[in-house]
């Protein structure tokens, strides 16, 4: 599958040519000289430039004749080949994981009637899940780590969780848990991060997490069933050692992205042009905002407004015509480089 190619930023001379052509109602070689001092073969560049980026177009039945194009049209012609080869590539590896997956039954059933012991257990009961995390939490005496994924917490399962949370760790447990930013303007959460930061847990939010995760003691590991939706999750324990180094290897790779949750100050301190390079990251992907909000914790509503905003900054007239803008502008690299 070909990519197409984005053509490379316009150069300044490029620019003041198509401001010319503008003005003159067309591209005529002599004023974009006049405007630039460039010989005839700066011009002829400056004037491909124009025709790779569609800003310049040829006059029906006057081959040598070019006017000047809409932006917007012609950041639509760009982007159509981009739309299309995005939507290839999420078939293609939504069709891939569709044929991987239908393989898990098989590979955990092997794995749970296979000869070894203790291996990969499925709890189907939501209530049987919370107890055997309650009990692993009691018994836990080295190293916790949770990944919780999702946006607003419920204030009464904070409420609730808090005495057992403080309690492992006030014992001397290293206990790190990973949230996502935009648990971070949440006044009950602020309480429940500091009660527990006091304590001597480790708390860090990221953009974007996968499921929701315990591991106690590098053991044995607890990760989301799903079965139906809008049913709470059963879960599948994990003792092998070699799944659980992996899952825990994952979790350090996240911790390593993260950013410490400070309850001092405001809610997106240090942690809003991180939030701003994954919305535009997701809307550079063709996602719908309901996708995006709920990858990024967030609400529908206040996800629109942030697209609104950025797409106001960039100048762009269309979800994707953001993603595009943000990549050349490099906007979408950031992230590696810095860290």
């Amino acid at each position: 599958m070909t990519s197409p190619q984005l053509p490379a930023p316009l150069s300044p001379d490029a620019v003041a040519i198509y401001m010319q052509a503008l003005a003159e109602g067309e591209f005529l070689p002599e004023s974009a000289a006049e405007v630039t001092g460039l010989t005839d073969d700066g011009i002829a560049l400056c004037r491909d430039e124009l025709l790779a980026h569609c800003l310049l177009q040829r006059v029906s039945g006057a081959d040598d004749r070019l006017v000047p194009v809409n932006p917007e049209l012609a950041a639509t012609r760009l982007a159509q080949p981009l739309e299309e080869t995005i939507r290839n590539y999420r078939t293609a590896v939504d069709g891939t994981r569709e044929r991987l997956l239908q393989l898990m039954p098989a590979y955990l059933g092997r794995t749970i009637s296979g000869p070894a012991t203790g291996g990969l257990e499925i709890i189907t009961d939501p209530a049987e899940v919370q107890l055997l995390i309650n009990q692993a939490a009691n018994k836990c005496s080295r190293d916790l780590m949770t990944v919780q994924p999702g946006g607003k917490r419920d204030p009464g399962t904070l409420q609730r969780t808090l005495p057992l949370d403080l309690s492992i760790a006030q014992r001397g447990v290293r206990f790190r848990m990973l949230y996502q930013h935009t648990t971070r303007t949440q006044l009950s959460m602020r309480s429940y991060v500091s009660a527990m930061v006091e304590s001597g847990a480790e708390i860090r939010t990221v953009d974007q997490l996968p499921e929701r995760m315990f591991i106690f003691d590098r053991e044995v590991a607890f990760i989301p069933k799903r079965s139906q939706a809008n049913q709470p999750p059963g879960a599948v324990v994990v003792r092998e050692p070699v799944l659980t180094s992996f899952l825990c290897a994952l979790f350090e790779q996240f911790w390593i992205a993260s950013t410490p949750f400070l309850v001092e100050g405001p809610g997106y301190q240090n942690v809003s042009d991180d939030l701003r390079r994954s919305l535009l990251e997701l809307l550079a992907q063709g996602l719908k905002d309901e996708v995006v909000a709920r990858r990024l914790g967030m609400s529908v509503r206040t996800c629109r407004r942030h697209i609104s905003a950025l797409m106001q900054e960039l100048g762009a007239e269309s979800r994707f015509e953001a993603g595009v803008r943000a990549a050349q502008l490099g906007l979408l690299k950031q992230r590696d480089d810095e860290r």
